[in-house]
């Protein structure tokens, strides 16, 4: 989009329907093709295209608020097709940020039902628990999969099962991990709790919007309800034993929810009815804390690396701050999408210790024992995390890196807050970036990221945060610069650099002219991969490395395609060969 950058938004769209070639597709960190990301000079005027559907509205205070939409093809729901509106308090849309895929075709037929697809993953997992089915569509494969859910206690494991012919073609768990004396041995007044006639003193705030359970070290949730005949939580005059894990907890939990209600005018009560919902004491000897979709849960820690882990302000952010991308971005706790979310969480955690006043940039240092925590935004290499995109885990461990990678964004956060270079020397710039300050970057960060659609990458999350950034903007571009999530990332890239596959006899034909099905088909030389570029329509790709290749689509009847093939081989090369042109 540079270069153009008072093209008016319907201008830009209309632009979109016209695929670029698969030989000037996104670099490597931009899996997410679709994404765009305007601020209020690209923008003239804007309606939503007639595919998306609005589904909810967050208000972001002082009049101004984001509008979330998602694309839906024929009922499925477009995977990463989200798009967020950003209006000033006028109601002018001041930015559009997320994924829109015009004219999508889908290259399968649905032919499994939903409760067909459910009992795939349960052959997986077992039939327990309580599950959710949606249907969605792949905007780079074309293929229709059901999206199936699981929640139990300790896990939410996402199975992606293609709706054609019941394989499993992701699945990962996406379980994100009065007054009262706390972990830390400070008594911590004000402990919002509700008295009752009979029994005494309960961990649920006055109003409602926190309850807090003893898990009895157990792994079933939400656990038992804490009494006390005194409301000094203390361990004495109790019905059942107090202890500090449960009262940092119930506390944690209400200094988060009064800063995301005051910094950033989220009401955690209009996503979740059931308020924030916290359970300590769970299993034994339980090094973890996590968000399930519906609750907070803690561990007690081992003793030897942790102890009880709601005992630190960021980590209890943290988790809640779950809660929040789950209602706003919804980032996929996956590669890319989840090293974000993980580092929104790392951010908020951090920003809520700073509102309460004992604000570091380490996280979990009042937990762990003998260290500085689990990870440091201000020099992530000293816990083994990439400071620099460079350095970025690409294995399938820990969901695809979502901890390890979190450090990027973390430490990008951290020079714009301070300013300063990459703290790997390796990486260091030699220009120091210009701090904005706590204030100023806590917003952009949570605009910018609760914005994102679901698989959002590095790459997006630069464009959107610059694109609400303002008068930040050149901060904010220099702080990603700095941490590798650069210009020359996030724009065009080439192959491998060697002589591509040669691409011989492509042809397509039609398979059902009264459905409109068509296939396109080509050979290589060596074995590649294979995608198909249309003008109206977007890319299509399989990962397969195949001499032969062959995708089928859906299309209109009648209809008039041109398109674009290219393969890649093992070794980054790629070669593109086209327009050609396919009358169905």
């Amino acid at each position: 989009m540079k270069g153009n950058k008072h093209l008016s938004l319907s201008a830009v769209l209309c632009c979109m329907l016209v695929a670029i070639p698969a030989s000037a597709a996104p670099g490597p960190a931009s899996e997410n093709r679709g994404f765009f990301a305007l601020d209020a000079s690209q923008i003239n005027a804007f309606s939503p295209p007639s595919d998306v559907t609005q589904v909810g509205v967050h208000n972001l205070g002082a009049g101004r608020s984001s509008e979330r939409f998602q694309q839906t093809i024929k009922g499925a729901e477009v995977l990463g097709g989200q798009l967020s509106l950003i209006r000033d308090t006028s109601g002018r849309v001041t930015a559009v940020i997320g994924s829109h895929y015009p004219g999508l075709l889908s290259t399968n037929t649905v032919k499994l039902k939903p409760a067909q697809a459910q009992a795939i993953a349960a052959a997986k997992i077992g039939g327990a628990g309580a599950w959710k089915t949606k249907l969605m569509i792949h905007p780079d494969t074309g293929r229709q999969f059901y999206m199936v859910e699981n929640r139990r206690d300790d896990s939410r494991w996402f199975h992606w099962v293609d709706a054609e012919d019941g394989n499993i073609i992701n699945r990962y768990d996406g379980l994100t991990t009065g007054s009262g004396i706390g972990v830390d041995g400070v008594v911590k007044d004000n402990l919002d709790t509700t008295g009752t006639l009979q029994d005494g003193y309960m961990l649920t705030s006055a109003d409602g919007r926190q309850t807090t359970y003893d898990a009895g070290n157990r792994n079933r949730l939400p656990g038992a309800v804490l009494i006390d005949s005194d409301d000094i939580w203390d361990d004495a005059g109790n019905k059942s034993p107090s202890h500090p894990a449960l009262v940092d907890a119930h506390f944690f939990a209400n200094v988060t929810d009064d800063y995301y209600q005051t910094t950033h005018m989220f009401d955690w009560t209009e996503y979740y009815s059931q308020g924030m919902v916290s359970s300590a004491h769970v299993q034994r000897r339980y090094n973890n804390a996590y968000w399930n979709g519906s609750q907070m849960a803690y561990g007690d820690g081992d003793g030897n690396n942790f102890v009880e882990l709601s005992g630190d302000l960021d980590v209890v952010g943290h988790e809640l701050s779950h809660g929040v991308t789950e209602a706003t971005s919804n980032l996929i706790y996956q590669n890319e999408s989840g090293a974000l979310n993980e580092a929104f969480s790392d951010i908020m955690g951090t920003a809520i210790e700073y509102y309460y006043g004992t604000g570091n940039w380490t996280i979990g240092e009042d937990i762990t024992v003998g260290s500085n925590g689990i990870r440091n935004m201000a020099d992530p290499g000293e816990d083994g995390d990439p400071s620099h995109y460079a350095d970025r885990y690409t294995g399938t461990g820990d969901n695809g890196g979502v901890h390890i990678n979190s450090g990027i964004a973390n430490h990008w956060f951290y020079l714009l807050v301070n300013g300063g270079q990459n703290s790997d020397p390796a990486y260091a710039s030699g220009t120091n970036v210009g701090g904005i300050g706590l204030a100023a970057a806590e917003q952009v960060a949570y605009l910018g990221f609760t914005a994102l659609n679901a698989t959002a990458d590095f790459c997006a999350a630069r464009a959107s945060t610059i694109a609400i950034s303002a008068g930040d903007a050149a901060n904010v571009a220099d702080a990603w610069d700095e941490v590798g999530v650069d210009d020359a990332l996030c724009t065009v890239s080439g192959g491998g650099g060697g002589v591509g596959p040669v691409i011989s006899s492509v042809a397509s034909q039609v398979i059902n002219a009264r459905r409109g099905n068509f296939r396109i088909t080509w050979t290589t030389d060596v074995s590649a991969d294979s995608e198909v570029t249309f003008a109206c329509c977007g890319t299509y790709t399989s990962s397969s490395l195949v001499t032969g290749h062959s995708m089928s689509f859906n299309g209109a009847k009648g209809a008039t395609y041109e398109y674009w093939v290219s393969s890649t081989d093992a070794n980054g090369n790629k070669t593109t060969d086209g327009p050609h042109t396919h009358n169905n």
